[in-house]
């Protein structure tokens, strides 16, 4: 169960990190505008994999009842305990999820006739708050959760967190710089 629970996981962030990175390459060099379009079905599977993640999680862990989200079982003594990084980490998990679920839904062309265009805009790109919820709970269960179990995902994780914040920034400092030299033109 806690192999499946994993997967889907690890895949919803994989998916995640992707589309996340899409936009900053597509601003860096032109090969990527192609991909563009791709961020809307790769958004929807990343909502899939982690409802799948939640799915697995009541069914083999929690049992269907939700105060085991807040009071950790330690998993060799099947006893409840309370651990507030646990707590805290599944509530960000659980606004996370909320969040996707929303991009999710409004990820079509009918709720962009609805919302106009510029409103749909606005939501989507506040994807970088999906982004940050997504990071904080997985950071908790690969680096605080359980400590002393090595989980061979730790450095992928941190090395694609780090390439998005050098790609974001790499692209914030390349539109400063266009900016700058279009204000010399005029």
């Amino acid at each position: 169960m806690h192999a499946w629970n994993r997967a889907y996981a690890d895949v919803s962030l994989l998916l995640l990190f992707i589309t996340i990175m899409i936009g900053p390459l597509s601003r860096l060099n032109n090969l990527f505008i192609r991909f563009l379009s791709w961020r809307r079905e790769l958004g929807i599977w990343c909502f899939i994999m982690a409802l799948l993640h939640v799915y697995v999680l009541f069914q083999g862990w929690f049992y269907w009842e939700p105060i085991r989200l807040i009071i950790g079982v330690n998993q060799e003594t099947g006893q409840l305990s309370f651990d507030p990084g646990f707590t805290l980490a599944n509530l960000v998990g659980g606004v996370g999820l909320a969040y996707l679920f929303l991009l999710a839904l409004i990820s079509n062309n009918y709720s962009i006739k609805v919302l106009g265009r510029r409103s749909w805009d606005y939501l989507q790109k506040k994807s970088g708050t999906l982004y940050i919820l997504g990071v904080l709970h997985t950071a908790y269960f690969l680096f605080f959760f359980r400590l002393g179990n090595y989980n061979w995902v730790q450095k992928p994780f941190l090395v694609t967190v780090t390439v998005i914040f050098v790609l974001q920034w790499a692209v914030f400092i390349r539109s400063v710089y266009q900016s700058k030299n279009r204000r010399k033109i005029e």
